[in-house]
């Protein structure tokens, strides 16, 4: 195997490979008339020509792969664009935002940003949606059942 490919390449400028519709040389490659003569003088006795015609697909084969790659990479992109809806939608309703949690917590006079049950609340916030739910509906109450729930809540997550 390796004596039948030592020294070739497909790398580099004037590179054929399978991908390819036409080869270089058919097109009038940048090569020379004169690498040309060189290049079939120094053929070797394992050098095989094959007909042009057999060797590549047809054109309509062609146009056929890549209509079928077309409609693959656009049946990816509606679904990838389906996903992307299906996912605002559940964020829509996933209940309040964290953003409107501390919304509420910003509000309450007995809780300010210096004091550890701030944070605590946050960390609470971002535990799941049942949890951002409860808290906005403890937004109606007064502040100590708030506050009484924040510490319950924490000591059940393990935060105090």
């Amino acid at each position: 195997m390796r004596a039948l490919f030592e020294g070739i390449s497909a790398t580099g400028k004037g590179a054929w490979g399978p991908s390819r519709e036409i080869c270089l040389d058919e097109i009038g490659s940048s090569t020379n008339q004169q690498d040309k003569s060189t290049n079939q003088q120094d053929k070797s006795p394992m050098d095989v020509s094959v007909d042009s015609d057999s060797a590549r697909p047809s054109s309509s084969k062609n146009s056929e792969k890549r209509n079928e790659k077309q409609r693959k990479r656009s049946k990816g992109l509606e679904e990838e664009n389906e996903i992307q809806a299906i996912l605002k939608a559940l964020a829509r309703t996933d209940g309040p935002s964290i953003e409107e949690c501390n919304q509420v917590l910003d509000e309450m006079a007995s809780i300010d940003m210096h004091d550890p049950m701030y944070s605590i609340a946050s960390v609470i916030f971002c535990e799941n949606a049942s949890i951002r739910k409860q808290w906005m509906n403890f937004a109606k109450k007064p502040e100590e059942v708030r506050i009484t729930w924040l510490k319950l809540t924490a000591k059940k997550l393990g935060l105090m």
